[in-house]
Protein backbone atom coordinates (compact mmCIF):
# COMPACT_ATOMS: atom_id res chain seq x y z
CA UNK A 1 0.00 0.00 0.00
CA UNK A 2 1.58 3.06 -0.91
CA UNK A 3 1.77 6.57 1.68
CA UNK A 4 -1.42 8.59 1.54
CA UNK A 5 -0.28 12.35 0.99
CA UNK A 6 -3.71 13.60 2.88
CA UNK A 7 -2.67 11.43 6.29
CA UNK A 8 1.04 12.70 5.89
CA UNK A 9 0.55 16.85 5.26
CA UNK A 10 0.41 18.52 8.58
CA UNK A 11 3.41 16.44 9.57
CA UNK A 12 5.54 17.67 7.27
CA UNK A 13 6.00 21.62 8.22
CA UNK A 14 8.75 22.61 10.36
CA UNK A 15 6.10 24.80 12.56
CA UNK A 16 2.91 24.63 13.46
CA UNK A 17 0.54 27.23 15.61
CA UNK A 18 -2.76 26.19 16.96
CA UNK A 19 -5.49 28.27 19.03
CA UNK A 20 -8.25 26.09 20.75
CA UNK A 21 -10.80 27.20 22.53
CA UNK A 22 -13.01 24.76 24.59
CA UNK A 23 -16.92 25.23 25.78
CA UNK A 24 -18.06 23.30 28.74
CA UNK A 25 -21.51 23.16 29.76
CA UNK A 26 -22.68 23.23 33.21
CA UNK A 27 -20.48 20.00 35.05
CA UNK A 28 -22.77 19.31 38.06
CA UNK A 29 -21.41 18.84 41.39
CA UNK A 30 -22.12 19.06 44.99
CA UNK A 31 -21.81 17.65 48.98
CA UNK A 32 -24.17 16.67 51.65
CA UNK A 33 -23.91 19.14 54.58
CA UNK A 34 -25.12 19.37 58.35
CA UNK A 35 -23.26 22.70 59.12
CA UNK A 36 -24.25 26.13 59.59
CA UNK A 37 -22.68 29.53 60.37
CA UNK A 38 -24.00 31.89 62.94
CA UNK A 39 -24.59 35.68 62.46
CA UNK A 40 -21.43 36.01 64.44
CA UNK A 41 -19.25 33.40 62.21
CA UNK A 42 -19.24 30.76 64.25
CA UNK A 43 -19.82 27.40 63.06
CA UNK A 44 -23.04 25.11 64.05
CA UNK A 45 -24.61 22.22 63.67
CA UNK A 46 -28.64 22.55 61.71
CA UNK A 47 -30.48 19.43 59.98
CA UNK A 48 -28.82 17.57 56.71
CA UNK A 49 -28.87 19.56 53.74
CA UNK A 50 -27.11 19.48 50.82
CA UNK A 51 -24.47 22.00 48.43
CA UNK A 52 -25.75 22.11 44.67
CA UNK A 53 -22.59 23.35 42.61
CA UNK A 54 -22.17 23.65 38.86
CA UNK A 55 -18.92 24.54 36.85
CA UNK A 56 -18.95 25.95 33.19
CA UNK A 57 -15.77 27.04 31.87
CA UNK A 58 -13.98 28.67 28.43
CA UNK A 59 -10.25 27.32 28.32
CA UNK A 60 -8.19 28.76 25.72
CA UNK A 61 -4.98 27.07 24.28
CA UNK A 62 -2.18 27.92 22.19
CA UNK A 63 -0.07 25.41 21.68
CA UNK A 64 3.44 25.52 19.52
CA UNK A 65 4.97 22.50 17.78
CA UNK A 66 8.72 23.05 16.19
CA UNK A 67 10.56 20.11 14.83
CA UNK A 68 14.26 20.33 14.84
CA UNK A 69 14.88 17.32 12.89
CA UNK A 70 12.06 15.09 10.87
CA UNK A 71 11.70 12.83 14.15
CA UNK A 72 12.43 15.11 16.57
CA UNK A 73 10.64 18.23 17.92
CA UNK A 74 9.02 19.93 21.09
CA UNK A 75 6.17 21.30 22.08
CA UNK A 76 4.82 24.11 24.20
CA UNK A 77 0.92 24.06 25.35
CA UNK A 78 0.02 27.47 27.34
CA UNK A 79 -3.84 27.54 28.73
CA UNK A 80 -6.10 30.21 30.04
CA UNK A 81 -9.43 29.52 31.80
CA UNK A 82 -12.40 30.92 32.88
CA UNK A 83 -14.52 29.09 35.01
CA UNK A 84 -18.11 30.21 35.99
CA UNK A 85 -19.35 28.70 38.98
CA UNK A 86 -22.80 28.62 40.49
CA UNK A 87 -24.20 27.53 43.78
CA UNK A 88 -27.24 27.28 46.06
CA UNK A 89 -28.71 25.24 48.79
CA UNK A 90 -31.46 22.44 48.67
CA UNK A 91 -33.39 20.74 51.35
CA UNK A 92 -34.17 17.65 50.09
CA UNK A 93 -37.25 15.81 51.79
CA UNK A 94 -37.24 18.64 54.93
CA UNK A 95 -38.59 21.99 55.77
CA UNK A 96 -35.77 24.33 56.72
CA UNK A 97 -36.61 26.74 59.77
CA UNK A 98 -35.97 30.23 58.88
CA UNK A 99 -32.48 30.13 61.19
CA UNK A 100 -31.32 26.79 59.52
CA UNK A 101 -32.01 28.65 56.21
CA UNK A 102 -29.95 31.67 56.86
CA UNK A 103 -27.25 29.55 58.76
CA UNK A 104 -26.92 27.44 55.71
CA UNK A 105 -26.82 30.07 53.45
CA UNK A 106 -23.72 32.03 55.66
CA UNK A 107 -21.88 28.34 55.34
CA UNK A 108 -22.78 27.85 51.52
CA UNK A 109 -21.18 31.46 50.99
CA UNK A 110 -17.85 30.53 52.68
CA UNK A 111 -17.90 27.56 50.18
CA UNK A 112 -18.92 27.84 47.17
CA UNK A 113 -19.88 31.21 45.59
CA UNK A 114 -21.65 32.38 42.17
CA UNK A 115 -18.13 33.69 41.44
CA UNK A 116 -15.87 33.78 37.77
CA UNK A 117 -12.19 33.40 37.91
CA UNK A 118 -10.18 33.59 35.61
CA UNK A 119 -6.16 32.79 35.09
CA UNK A 120 -3.51 30.46 33.43
CA UNK A 121 -3.33 26.87 33.91
CA UNK A 122 -0.20 25.28 33.91
CA UNK A 123 2.31 25.33 31.02
CA UNK A 124 3.13 22.11 29.64
CA UNK A 125 6.51 21.41 27.44
CA UNK A 126 7.39 18.17 25.98
CA UNK A 127 9.74 16.99 23.65
CA UNK A 128 8.29 14.40 21.10
CA UNK A 129 9.90 11.80 18.87
CA UNK A 130 8.00 9.92 15.97
CA UNK A 131 9.03 6.07 14.56
CA UNK A 132 7.61 5.52 11.42
CA UNK A 133 7.57 1.72 9.57
CA UNK A 134 7.00 0.13 13.17
CA UNK A 135 5.03 -2.72 12.46
CA UNK A 136 3.66 -1.92 8.71
CA UNK A 137 5.26 0.48 6.23
CA UNK A 138 3.41 3.28 6.81
CA UNK A 139 2.66 3.44 10.19
CA UNK A 140 3.89 5.66 13.51
CA UNK A 141 4.55 5.41 16.66
CA UNK A 142 5.33 8.91 18.88
CA UNK A 143 5.97 9.02 22.11
CA UNK A 144 5.94 12.11 24.03
CA UNK A 145 7.55 13.53 27.44
CA UNK A 146 7.77 16.48 29.08
CA UNK A 147 6.74 18.37 32.33
CA UNK A 148 3.77 20.99 33.70
CA UNK A 149 5.24 24.31 34.59
CA UNK A 150 3.63 25.18 38.08
CA UNK A 151 2.47 29.06 37.36
CA UNK A 152 -1.19 28.36 37.78
CA UNK A 153 -3.21 29.95 40.79
CA UNK A 154 -3.35 27.40 43.40
CA UNK A 155 -5.45 27.83 46.97
CA UNK A 156 -4.82 26.17 51.02
CA UNK A 157 -6.35 23.83 52.33
CA UNK A 158 -10.53 24.36 52.20
CA UNK A 159 -11.58 21.82 54.50
CA UNK A 160 -9.66 23.29 57.18
CA UNK A 161 -10.53 26.28 56.26
CA UNK A 162 -14.03 25.37 56.24
CA UNK A 163 -13.95 23.59 59.73
CA UNK A 164 -13.12 27.29 61.15
CA UNK A 165 -15.57 28.94 59.34
CA UNK A 166 -13.55 31.01 56.91
CA UNK A 167 -14.24 31.73 53.17
CA UNK A 168 -12.06 29.08 50.76
CA UNK A 169 -12.28 28.05 47.12
CA UNK A 170 -11.80 24.64 45.56
CA UNK A 171 -10.85 25.69 42.53
CA UNK A 172 -7.22 25.35 41.55
CA UNK A 173 -5.73 26.45 38.36
CA UNK A 174 -2.63 24.19 38.74
CA UNK A 175 -0.96 21.53 40.45
CA UNK A 176 1.98 23.77 42.11
CA UNK A 177 4.64 21.15 41.60
CA UNK A 178 6.44 20.59 38.53
CA UNK A 179 4.44 17.69 37.18
CA UNK A 180 5.91 15.19 34.66
CA UNK A 181 3.65 13.68 31.78
CA UNK A 182 3.92 11.14 28.98
CA UNK A 183 2.24 10.26 25.92
CA UNK A 184 2.08 7.46 23.67
CA UNK A 185 0.35 7.22 19.80
CA UNK A 186 0.41 5.20 17.12
CA UNK A 187 -1.05 5.69 13.70
CA UNK A 188 -2.25 2.76 11.24
CA UNK A 189 -3.17 3.62 7.68
CA UNK A 190 -5.64 0.69 6.73
CA UNK A 191 -7.08 1.94 3.40
CA UNK A 192 -6.49 5.06 1.42
CA UNK A 193 -8.34 6.98 3.15
CA UNK A 194 -9.35 5.56 6.62
CA UNK A 195 -6.82 4.78 9.24
CA UNK A 196 -6.98 3.78 12.88
CA UNK A 197 -5.07 5.40 16.18
CA UNK A 198 -4.72 4.71 19.53
CA UNK A 199 -3.40 7.38 22.23
CA UNK A 200 -2.32 7.18 25.91
CA UNK A 201 -1.66 10.46 27.82
CA UNK A 202 -1.13 9.97 31.64
CA UNK A 203 0.02 12.78 34.35
CA UNK A 204 1.67 12.02 37.12
CA UNK A 205 2.17 14.46 40.41
CA UNK A 206 5.23 13.57 42.81
CA UNK A 207 5.29 15.40 45.99
CA UNK A 208 3.56 18.19 47.45
CA UNK A 209 2.99 21.80 46.94
CA UNK A 210 3.22 24.53 49.27
CA UNK A 211 -0.10 24.11 50.77
CA UNK A 212 0.28 20.47 51.16
CA UNK A 213 -1.44 19.13 48.58
CA UNK A 214 -0.86 16.57 45.78
CA UNK A 215 -2.61 16.36 42.73
CA UNK A 216 -4.42 13.39 41.37
CA UNK A 217 -2.96 11.69 38.84
CA UNK A 218 -4.63 11.35 35.60
CA UNK A 219 -5.12 8.61 32.46
CA UNK A 220 -6.87 8.51 29.37
CA UNK A 221 -6.91 6.19 26.48
CA UNK A 222 -8.58 7.34 22.87
CA UNK A 223 -9.51 5.06 20.40
CA UNK A 224 -9.63 6.87 16.93
CA UNK A 225 -11.18 5.99 13.52
CA UNK A 226 -10.33 8.62 10.69
CA UNK A 227 -11.95 8.99 7.23
CA UNK A 228 -10.46 11.64 4.88
CA UNK A 229 -12.93 11.67 2.15
CA UNK A 230 -11.17 15.37 0.37
CA UNK A 231 -7.48 16.56 0.94
CA UNK A 232 -9.68 19.15 2.74
CA UNK A 233 -11.77 17.04 4.85
CA UNK A 234 -10.84 15.18 7.56
CA UNK A 235 -13.84 13.28 9.94
CA UNK A 236 -12.94 11.72 12.97
CA UNK A 237 -14.55 9.43 16.17
CA UNK A 238 -13.02 8.54 19.14
CA UNK A 239 -13.92 7.00 22.30
CA UNK A 240 -12.29 8.03 25.10
CA UNK A 241 -11.57 6.55 28.98
CA UNK A 242 -10.33 8.76 31.70
CA UNK A 243 -9.17 7.95 35.36
CA UNK A 244 -8.82 10.62 37.71
CA UNK A 245 -7.34 9.09 40.77
CA UNK A 246 -7.52 11.49 43.95
CA UNK A 247 -5.81 14.18 45.79
CA UNK A 248 -4.43 14.44 48.94
CA UNK A 249 -4.09 17.26 51.57
CA UNK A 250 -1.57 16.49 53.94
CA UNK A 251 -2.28 12.88 53.42
CA UNK A 252 -5.99 12.81 53.67
CA UNK A 253 -7.77 12.05 50.68
CA UNK A 254 -9.70 14.84 49.05
CA UNK A 255 -13.31 13.58 48.21
CA UNK A 256 -13.57 16.63 45.33
CA UNK A 257 -11.24 14.15 43.07
CA UNK A 258 -11.67 10.83 41.37
CA UNK A 259 -13.32 10.13 38.61
CA UNK A 260 -13.67 7.89 35.81
CA UNK A 261 -16.08 8.73 32.63
CA UNK A 262 -16.12 7.45 29.23
CA UNK A 263 -16.79 9.57 25.94
CA UNK A 264 -17.56 9.73 23.05
CA UNK A 265 -15.91 12.28 20.25
CA UNK A 266 -17.23 13.65 17.50
CA UNK A 267 -14.71 15.54 14.99
CA UNK A 268 -14.45 17.41 11.52
CA UNK A 269 -10.70 19.17 10.39
CA UNK A 270 -11.55 21.53 7.53
CA UNK A 271 -8.71 22.86 5.44
CA UNK A 272 -5.04 21.18 3.93
CA UNK A 273 -2.67 23.70 5.27
CA UNK A 274 -4.81 25.73 7.21
CA UNK A 275 -7.38 23.90 9.37
CA UNK A 276 -10.47 24.45 11.08
CA UNK A 277 -10.68 21.86 13.82
CA UNK A 278 -13.79 21.38 15.36
CA UNK A 279 -15.00 18.38 18.45
CA UNK A 280 -18.03 17.63 20.04
CA UNK A 281 -17.40 15.52 23.25
CA UNK A 282 -20.56 13.60 24.69
CA UNK A 283 -19.84 11.63 28.45
CA UNK A 284 -21.72 8.39 28.34
CA UNK A 285 -20.73 7.39 31.22
CA UNK A 286 -19.33 8.86 34.30
CA UNK A 287 -18.38 7.37 38.21
CA UNK A 288 -17.38 9.48 40.88
CA UNK A 289 -15.14 7.69 43.25
CA UNK A 290 -15.99 9.33 45.85
CA UNK A 291 -18.79 10.88 45.52
CA UNK A 292 -17.98 15.03 45.59
CA UNK A 293 -16.15 14.89 42.19
CA UNK A 294 -17.62 17.01 39.31
CA UNK A 295 -20.15 15.18 36.71
CA UNK A 296 -18.70 16.90 33.15
CA UNK A 297 -21.21 17.71 30.98
CA UNK A 298 -21.15 18.37 26.90
CA UNK A 299 -17.69 19.93 25.66
CA UNK A 300 -17.38 21.69 22.68
CA UNK A 301 -14.31 22.69 20.75
CA UNK A 302 -13.06 24.52 18.19
CA UNK A 303 -9.41 25.86 16.66
CA UNK A 304 -7.36 26.16 14.10
CA UNK A 305 -3.98 25.12 12.84
CA UNK A 306 -1.49 26.97 11.04
CA UNK A 307 1.49 25.63 9.43
CA UNK A 308 4.23 27.61 8.53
Amino acid sequence: MGTDRAFVTSETKRFQYDFNIMRSFKSDGGHSETKGLSPTGQVIQISKHRHHVSLSFFRFNIRLRYQLIPKLGIFLAVPYTIKEQKAFVEWPGHQPTPDERDASRRNGHIHHRDETYRGFEDPNLSVFYKFKGVLKANDMLTLSGGLSVPIGQTEPDPYKLGDNGQKHLHIQFGTGTLTPGAEVRYWLPIAKSIALQTTLVTRHPFYENKHKFLAPADTSVFLSAVYEPKKILRLRSSWMFLRQGFGYWSGEKDINTGLQMHALILGANIGQYTRINTSLIVPIHQQMLAGDAFEHGVLLSVGISQPL
